[in-house]
């Protein structure tokens, strides 16, 4: 688990720095969310895009998803700050996700493909808890040298991500570009 964020430099990632470059509820107004989805934040840290997508789903359900109990319990403390009760912290092994086949409308991952031991196969499990049409928002690192970031090395380059997406099944529909560093792909089962 070495590629893995350290949970100790978890305030990095809910840093008022880190929003005023990567503002979530920018990112997530890009993301085709309706407000009764069932989604999986897949990898989610902190919480940073867990609470944000809690609110967008108000009659909807969140499994915050990490493989880390350190991150889930950093969730915990942010769902209990806004009282968000329609998050749920899921704890999950690395190889695959302890969700039912076609339970979610759509999976929200950001920054943690590069981070899986199995790239592939973490999509592979993406794909298979999505229902038939539910959506996937892939957020990732440009893999070019920065002052950010993980290693360059460890970066996945945009057009690598998306025809791996592709090759376990995905059908790619938009990019954006977040910010100079940053840029999120949008897929379909």
């Amino acid at each position: 688990m070495s590629r893995k964020f350290d949970p100790k430099n978890l305030d990095v990632l809910l840093s008022t720095q880190r929003a005023k470059t990567l503002d979530a509820l920018r990112v997530i107004s890009l993301v085709p969310i309706r407000p009764y989805h069932v989604i999986a934040d897949i990898g989610c840290g902190p919480g940073y895009f867990s609470v944000p997508l809690g609110k967008s789903v108000f009659d909807g359900k969140v499994y915050a998803v990490d493989v880390q109990q350190e991150m889930l319990d950093a969730t915990k403390q942010e769902l209990e700050k806004v009282r968000l009760t329609n998050v749920e912290p899921v704890l999950s092994p690395e190889e695959s996700i302890p969700l039912d086949d076609d339970s979610l409308d759509g999976a929200f991952s950001a920054f943690v493909v590069h981070e899986a031991d199995d790239p592939k196969g973490m999509l592979k499990e993406t794909l298979r808890c999505l229902r038939r049409g539910g959506w996937l928002a892939l957020l990732e690192w440009h893999k070019r040298k920065m002052d950010e970031g993980p290693p360059v090395k460890e970066r996945i380059d945009e057009a690598k991500l998306r025809d791996m997406a592709m090759a376990v099944g995905f059908r790619f529909t938009s990019r954006h570009g977040l910010n100079q560093n940053q840029y999120m792909l949008l897929m379909r089962k």
